[in-house]
């Protein structure tokens, strides 16, 4: 599989900047960060970003517009994707078993369901987020659960 196009599902800390970076270093891939928050990807699209990282603003500005996105249309961006990074907050548990000290997964779970219902074609998922050992084989169980025929996703 060739990879042209690349989703990160998160436009926060790790997503932005990581994705920004790809972006500069892989001028031939087009790359799309999605997030539900319209606010932040306002912030990734104009001259004030919303992170600071050394550097970050220039590798931006170099890149955003040519191959590297910001955008809420998160449905196109994995239909268009040939590899998705799930880069999501992972809060701690509130609830239930581990609560108050066990990572809370429920939006990289959310995610992968997002990615087995809006794919059309097999993806490459690489998850991101801080997890705990065995998330990827969760993240593998909802695609596997929730797949469309002629869909093949790798971890």
């Amino acid at each position: 599989m060739v990879i042209s196009k690349i989703c990160c599902i998160g436009a926060g800390y790790v997503g932005g900047p990581t994705c920004s970076v790809m972006a500069l270093k892989c001028p031939d891939i087009k790359i799309t960060v999605v997030d539900r928050s319209v606010e932040r990807i306002a912030q990734w699209n104009s001259d004030k970003l919303p992170i600071y990282e050394p550097g970050l603003d220039e590798v931006v500005k170099q890149c955003r517009n040519k191959n590297l996105f910001f955008s809420t249309d998160i449905e196109t961006a994995i239909r268009e994707a040939e590899l998705i990074f799930i880069s999501v907050n992972t809060p701690t548990k509130t609830y239930g078993n581990g609560r108050g000290r066990a990572a809370d997964l429920k939006y990289v779970e959310g995610c992968a369901r997002m990615i087995a219902d809006m794919s059309q074609n097999s993806k490459i998922v690489v998850e991101k987020s801080t997890v705990p050992v065995r998330a990827a084989e969760s993240i593998m169980h909802i695609l596997k659960a929730n797949h469309k025929p002629g869909v093949r996703y790798d971890i």
